[in-house]
C-alpha cells in the first residue's frame, strides 16, 4: 500500500471516529479547501482551509471546534492571516481561526498589553502547553477582515502538531448540504484551444498525449467552490487523478502542479482551471498512468468524474482523436 493512501484511509478512519464541530453557528461554506488564490502579498497559492460564511457581517462569534489550550496567537492586521487564534486539541490536531476582527473577552488583557508595548508591528506570541483552555463552542474570536480577508468570514483550518500539513476539513466536519448543490463542467482547453463542454462530443488532440486542461467548480450555498477530487477515465480505466484531501506545508505556493494559468481568484471574477496531465510534481496528483501510456490511441472516449466536499459525484463524458 502506497504511504500516500495509506496517510489517506487513516484520516478518514481518524476523522470518523473523531469530529470537529464548525466553527459558526449554522454553517454555510463560502470557500473549499485547496482552492487556488492568485494574489496577495506571498503570491499564487493554495487556500489552506476552509471558509464559512457570516453573512457578510464583522463581529459574529467564531467558536472553537473543540476543547484545546491555546498555543498562538498572531497579531497583525495586514499579513495574510489577519488576528488569528491557534488551538491545539487532545487528539494531536491543531486548529487556526484567521482574519478576525478581535479576540475573546479572556485574551483582551493579553492583546491590549502586547499592542501597547509592540505598537504596530506584527506579534506572533507562543503560549505554555495546556496554560489558557478554551471548550468547545467556546468564543475565541469574532468575525472581520484583518489580513486579507475582502468581506467579513470565517477562515478555519485543521492542521497536524507540527504545523507541517493542513487536513480538508470536510473530513472532520459534519456540514450540512446546501440544496442548490451542483457540479459543473464548463470547458476543455485541449493544448492552446478552448472549447465549451458539450457531452459526447469529439475533439482534437496534437501530440503524444492529450494536454488537457477543465474548468469546472462545484456549488453550494450559493458560492462557486473549488473541487474535493477530479478523476480521467481512459476507456473506463481511471488514468490520472487529483484529490484535495492535505497539502503539505512545503508545497503552499506549489498550485501549478494541479492548476492550470489561465485560474483566476479575485473579488469579481472566479475561475478554477485544472490540469488533468503530468507537468510538474504535486503530491496533490494521486495517480498518474501517462508514462506507462506512452502515446495514447488515435481516438478512445474519456470520463471525468467530479466529486465535491459533500461527496455528491457526477461524470461527463466525450472523445479524443488524434489530427
Amino acid at each position: 500500500m502506497k504511504r500516500g493512501f495509506l496517510i489517506t484511509v487513516l484520516i478518514f478512519i481518524f476523522s470518523m471516529v473523531f469530529s470537529f464541530s464548525p466553527p459558526v453557528d449554522s454553517p454555510r461554506v463560502s470557500a473549499s479547501f485547496g482552492e487556488y488564490r492568485g494574489s496577495g502579498s506571498r503570491g499564487p497559492h493554495f487556500h489552506m482551509g476552509m471558509d464559512f460564511s457570516t453573512g457578510l457581517k464583522e463581529g459574529v462569534p467564531i467558536y472553537a471546534s473543540e476543547r484545546g489550550w491555546l498555543v498562538r496567537l498572531e497579531i497583525d492586521k495586514d499579513d495574510i492571516y489577519g488576528y488569528t487564534v491557534v488551538l491545539e486539541h487532545e487528539n494531536g490536531y491543531r486548529t487556526l481561526y484567521a482574519h478576525l476582527s478581535r479576540f475573546a473577552k479572556k485574551l483582551e488583557t493579553i492583546v491590549d498589553s502586547l499592542k501597547e508595548e509592540f505598537e504596530d508591528v506584527r506579534i506572533v506570541v507562543e503560549f505554555p502547553e495546556k496554560e489558557i483552555w478554551f471548550e468547545k463552542g467556546e468564543v475565541v474570536g469574532y468575525s472581520g477582515t484583518t489580513g486579507e480577508a475582502p468581506i467579513p468570514h470565517a477562515h478555519f483550518e485543521i492542521r497536524d502538531k507540527k504545523e507541517e500539513v493542513s487536513f480538508d476539513p470536510a473530513n472532520f466536519l459534519n456540514l450540512p448540504k446546501p440544496v442548490d448543490e451542483a457540479l459543473v463542467l464548463e470547458k476543455l482547453k485541449i493544448g492552446d484551444e478552448e472549447y465549451n463542454f458539450v457531452e459526447n462530443r469529439t475533439y482534437p488532440f496534437t501530440g503524444s498525449f492529450p494536454v488537457l486542461s477543465i474548468k469546472a467548480y462545484s456549488r453550494g450555498f450559493n458560492n462557486t467552490l473549488g473541487l474535493k477530487k477530479i478523476s480521467l477515465l481512459m476507456e473506463e480505466e481511471e488514468i490520472y487523478q487529483i484529490s484535495f484531501e492535505q497539502i503539505p506545508w512545503s508545497e503552499f505556493t506549489n498550485v501549478w502542479g494541479v492548476y492550470d494559468r489561465r485560474s483566476v481568484s479575485a473579488a469579481y471574477r472566479f475561475e478554477l482551471w485544472y490540469k488533468l496531465f503530468p507537468e510538474t510534481f504535486s503530491t496533490l496528483v494521486k495517480v498518474n498512468k501517462f508514462p506507462e501510456i506512452g502515446r495514447f490511441p488515435d481516438f478512445a472516449k474519456y470520463t471525468i468524474v467530479l466529486e465535491d466536499i459533500w461527496g455528491m459525484e457526477k461524470k461527463f463524458s466525450f472523445y479524443l482523436q488524434r489530427r
